[in-house]
């Protein structure tokens, strides 16, 4: 009779250590992004399931958790929400709108759930000069739809379209990337895209600086300085709703004075252009069809050329 209690007791502790240990599924994730950003308002750090030496950065640049940059700065936060959640490597990726001493920014936060606790808290904080933080109406209802099952992408796929992107950007070639005809691009909640990319197969602008769009963006060569974009890392797949997203951050060497154009033109290099830099910026890709339909950026401050994330280093002296 004992050996049976015993047993049982057994089972009871193996089947409760299993279910602690089970993986975090998209609910989970979710549940825990949203507590995170509860606890960021309510400055209650001390609330969130997180494990011992869990890992936080701030724009790059490693903070002690709970204590520093925005944790302090917090003092609101608008009713604004995109969620991407990645139950195969256990991250979630929240994009949000706060406010920050009373001013409204946007920010996109990273967590990686292990046995359902945070073992990392990447964010980003769109403290840039563009910002429509302060007046966008809702997200973009899109982010939330899901996508039939018979047309969801697998994970490489999706990957390698929110890649194509920034070889788009690079060459100065909108073929480079596949855009579908309703592109649109939000910076922060501002609307930096405007009118229609080309169907696939018909004729372009050329080249235009005057397009405005997904494609004429990228394809104007106006990116054309020397820019490159390294790391690309991807925080997040959400094969459920066609979602990729990442931290991106382009570097401009600051010694290209002339930009040649699609178009054949040279475009004097802006002021601003002609110093180092590296911009840090997260992307959210909702891809339909194979194709880049809503793209939602949370664009941080510029940087020095060359900085990296923590979590884009082994070692202090990796290649830049």
């Amino acid at each position: 009779m004992k050996k049976t209690a015993a047993w049982v007791l057994l089972l009871v502790c193996a089947a409760a250590e299993a279910e602690a240990h089970a993986a975090c599924d998209r609910e989970c994730l979710i549940g825990i992004a949203g507590q995170y950003a509860t606890a960021l308002v309510a400055h209650t750090p001390q609330t969130l399931p997180v494990a011992p030496g869990v890992k936080f950065t701030e724009n790059l640049v490693p903070l002690k958790y709970g204590e520093q940059g925005l944790w302090k700065t917090v003092s609101g936060r608008r009713d604004f929400d995109i969620y991407a959640a990645d139950v195969a490597t256990g991250n979630v990726v929240w994009i949000g709108i706060v406010k920050e001493n009373d001013k409204a920014v946007m920010m996109a936060a990273r967590l990686k759930v292990v046995d359902h606790k945070i073992t990392e808290l990447e964010t980003l904080v769109g403290r840039s000069a563009l910002t429509g933080a302060d007046k966008v109406a809702a997200p973009r209802p899109d982010f939330a739809q899901i996508v039939p099952e018979g047309e969801r992408l697998d994970r490489q796929r999706l990957i390698a379209i929110a890649d194509s992107n920034w070889d788009a950007m690079e060459q100065g070639n909108g073929r480079a990337a596949p855009y579908a005809q309703d592109c649109e691009r939000y910076d922060n909640g501002e609307q930096t895209s405007k009118g229609s990319s080309p169907a696939e197969g018909a004729p372009d602008s050329g080249g235009s600086l005057e397009d405005r769009s997904c494609f004429g963006q990228m394809n104007s060569g106006r990116f054309n300085n020397g820019n490159k974009v390294w790391p690309r890392r991807i925080w997040a797949v959400d094969r459920e709703y066609g979602l990729a997203v990442g931290l991106f951050t382009p570097n401009v060497p600051g010694n290209v004075r002339e930009i040649n154009l699609r178009g054949g033109k040279v475009l004097p290099a802006d002021a601003s252009e002609l110093l180092p830099f590296t911009i840090q910026q997260v992307e959210m890709f909702k891809i339909v069809r194979g194709k880049i339909s809503k793209v939602e950026v949370v664009l941080g401050p510029r940087v020095p050329y060359g900085m990296r994330s923590p979590f884009d280093m082994k070692t202090l002296w990796d290649p830049r």
